[in-house]
């Protein structure tokens, strides 16, 4: 996906014109920057939001940098479309899976919705086929580095943040190396409202709660999907979950390992067992720091 396009370049790309094209950019329908030296260039992100919420087909998609068949303008079924991503995530189709996943995006799904009944049911199955032999552990791993790519793009495709938004944390502790889940919460995130940033993978405890301290975050997400030692997780997160509850930051955890045997010894504000829930945890905690702002002021 290209970062920014002409007006005549968006024009030929979603077939009106030039004219019309600048009068929206005018009115602030579609966000647009200057050049130094003048010409105005639009935000790829910024016409892909417009069209999202309007409902309107690209006809020209490769002039974005998008794969041909990305048209958007209609809603797609999703069982069909993971589907097609299933297949096409296996065989390493990465055009495919972009045209898949942004068409899916512009139909107006739900971001939480791609993530859930798109994504993670896809890596369901092909973890199935990989117990089963039928997918070889190259396909596997090519895969995952795949998904990521593609949850790159799509975050390159949500429109711009206020400087206002607040921030949000998160990621995977020492021990537990998976990366996707971790991933698609920070997009979760920011497709609500949050300027999310993920720390990465197998991040010591105490670096965490450094990150909580120099950030200001006011949302924490925990992935967990892996936990190496049980005893020496709980007091680790105990730390990190009294330091989350005493600077006011909601505290979301999720993930396979957090079984209801170790989720009864944790204190959080939340535990996430998909996406969407994720989501409307978000939403609220977002309603939550605008009024806290406002009180403020």
């Amino acid at each position: 996906m290209k970062e920014l396009v002409s007006p005549k370049q968006l024009a030929q790309a979603i077939s009106v014109s030039e004219s019309s094209l600048k009068r929206w950019c005018d009115k602030g329908v579609i966000p647009a920057v200057y050049t130094a030296g003048g010409h105005r260039r639009i935000p790829v992100n910024g016409v892909l939001s417009y069209l999202r919420e309007q409902g309107l087909e690209i006809q020209h998609p490769e002039i974005l940098g998008l794969p041909p068949a990305t048209t958007g303008g209609q809603a797609r079924k999703i069982s069909s479309e993971q589907a097609r991503l299933l297949s096409a995530m296996v065989s390493g189709n990465e055009e495919v899976c972009i045209e898949i996943v942004f068409n899916l995006y512009l139909g107006n799904c739900p971001v939480s919705a791609i993530c859930d009944e798109v994504l993670a049911e896809t890596f369901h199955e092909i973890g199935d086929r990989w117990g089963c032999g039928d997918v070889a552990v190259y396909q596997e791993r090519r895969a995952c580095e795949l998904c990521l790519r593609i949850i790159h793009e799509l975050r390159r495709a949500l429109p711009e943040l206020p400087a206002s938004a607040p921030i949000a944390i998160g990621g995977t502790l020492d021990g537990d190396p998976y990366t996707l889940a971790s991933s698609m919460s920070e997009l979760v995130l920011r497709d609500t409202g949050w300027n999310a940033t993920s720390m990465g993978n197998m991040l010591p405890f105490a670096s965490m709660r450094q990150a909580l301290r120099d950030t200001g975050a006011s949302f924490l997400w925990i992935s967990v999907s892996s936990i190496r030692d049980k005893e020496e997780f709980l007091t680790e997160f105990e730390e990190l979950s009294n330091l989350a509850f005493e600077l006011n930051a909601t505290l979301a955890v999720g993930g396979k390992a957090l079984v209801e045997e170790i989720r009864k010894e944790m204190k959080y504000s939340a535990f996430c067992d998909n996406f969407r829930h994720l989501q409307t945890v978000a939403e609220q905690s977002l309603k939550k720091f605008s009024s806290n702002q406002t009180e403020e002021q």
